[in-house]
């Protein structure tokens, strides 16, 4: 492929059916150089992020709504007979998440804690509204809306999505690190995904 396409972002050929809104994809190999000048490589990893719209179905929520969870892997390396380095992502314990104000039925989770939270300014006038809620913490999550629905198994597994395979390296394992849900009404509530994955590629290349 050329080394830089420059287009608009409207005409991006990937994930184009999925509602995404931002999409970003960086892949690297560690590459070590001996003083013999002998090129060693490996493990092979990257990133990738996205966020995109997830329409509600037929529920209606009329207060504003936010879900944060975060995955905790922890990186182990190995080194084979051939020189080649393998990481391995190993699950660090249970997803930390929460929930505070109102979050859609899509979004499942076992609450362990409750504390209030609010936020009031008068700023702009004393007609200004304020928001006072409920925040809960918990661990279980799972997430069945779109555009990328969340197992509770994601907390311990790689995750399959075959939406992904056209733009992730060939063999690539994905681990999803962290998780946003936000809600105002009433537009559209947006996702955010952050994902790491590692690929069995030890070639270095001066092009692509």
């Amino acid at each position: 492929m050329a080394d830089c396409v420059c287009q608009v972002a409207g005409s991006f050929p990937y994930l184009k059916d999925m509602g995404i809104i931002t999409a970003a994809l960086r892949t690297n190999v560690n590459v070590t150089v001996t003083n013999g000048g002998l090129v060693l490589a490996g493990p092979a990893l990257g990133d990738l992020s996205i966020s995109g719209y997830a329409p509600l179905n037929s529920e209606v929520i009329t207060c504003p709504g936010n879900v944060s969870v975060n995955y905790n892997w922890v990186q182990l390396y190995d080194c084979d007979t051939d020189g080649k380095f393998t990481v391995y992502f190993v699950p660090g314990g249970h997803e930390k998440a929460a929930i505070e104000g109102t979050a859609t039925e899509q979004i499942s989770l076992e609450k362990i804690s409750c504390y209030r939270s609010f936020n009031a300014s008068a700023a702009n006038g004393p007609a200004t509204y304020y928001l006072d809620t409920a925040h809960y913490d918990g661990y279980e999550f799972s997430y069945s809306g779109n555009p990328i629905s969340i197992p509770k198994d994601a907390r311990y597994n790689n995750m399959e999505i075959s939406a992904l395979s056209e733009i992730l390296p060939l063999g690539s394992k994905l681990y999803l690190s962290n998780f946003s849900w936000s809600y105002t009404p009433p537009n559209i509530p947006i996702v955010n995904y952050s994902f790491l994955f590692t690929y069995d590629d030890y070639t270095v290349s001066a092009t692509c």
